[in-house]
């Protein structure tokens, strides 16, 4: 025999609905946590002084050397290429700011690795393109 046994009063009250309000908070706190959860589908880049928005998916579906490709398409200037009189595809460093922190080390702009591109650029906020310059000069 069970040591616990319910009373007529404790069945009803247990059956109670929840007033409007409560089920209300509930509901916007549970949609507030849910969203807060999910990245969103873009990924805004900057190169210089120029944003654009690209697609999380699509970015991540991309090897790091299509996408370095990519943004050399869209972002590289004719002075980016051209050193001298031989044309050399520029050099491009990709940072990024993170939306979810695991420690100091994550805050701020840091620059990524081709290792893992899919993984990081999942949880990129921010990607920031930089051309490295390939100029160089000779003194004698």
């Amino acid at each position: 025999m069970s040591r616990m046994t319910s009373t007529p009063g404790q069945s009803e009250s247990q059956s109670q609905p929840l007033p409007a309000d409560v089920v209300s908070a509930i509901t916007v706190l549970h949609n507030f946590v849910t969203a807060s959860q999910h990245m969103p589908p873009q990924v805004i880049v900057t190169c210089r002084n120029e944003r654009r928005a690209f697609g999380r998916a699509a970015l991540q579906a991309m090897s790091y050397r299509k996408v370095v490709d990519l943004f050399i398409q869209r972002f590289a200037t004719k002075n980016d290429w051209w050193v001298s009189e031989i044309r050399y595809k520029p050099e491009v460093s990709i940072y990024a700011r993170f939306y979810r922190l695991h420690g100091e080390e994550d805050e701020g702009m840091v620059l990524l690795d081709e290792r893992g591109w899919s993984e990081l650029v999942g949880n990129a906020v921010k990607l920031t393109v930089v051309f490295a310059s390939l100029k160089f000069s000779v003194t004698a």
